[in-house]
């Protein structure tokens, strides 16, 4: 969160001493806070909860990781000349 200084800076400040943000040294005019005095293209944050997203991404993670296991034993096997007949139809 950002605000601007009396010397024409922006500076970091709290949240709801915040006029902007900035987001990769960019700085954004909040919706409904105090005009910034420059023209600063307007944001609105909204805050999200990511956590089933992430639980969703560990578990595609770890099934890529079991299927990768997988196929190295079978390569190994296969290496070794030895056959699976529990697959075999």
């Amino acid at each position: 969160y950002i605000k601007k200084a009396d010397n024409g800076c922006y500076i970091l400040c709290p949240e709801p001493d915040a006029s902007g943000i900035s987001y990769a040294g960019t700085p954004y005019h909040l919706l409904d806070r105090d005009p910034m005095g420059d023209d600063l293209e307007s944001v609105m944050l909204e805050q999200t909860d990511i956590g089933s997203w992430v639980t969703e991404t560990q578990t595609a993670i770890e099934d890529a990781d079991a299927l990768n296991v997988d196929q190295a034993y079978r390569l190994t096997l296969l290496e070794l000349g030895i056959t699976d007949d529990t697959d075999a139809s």
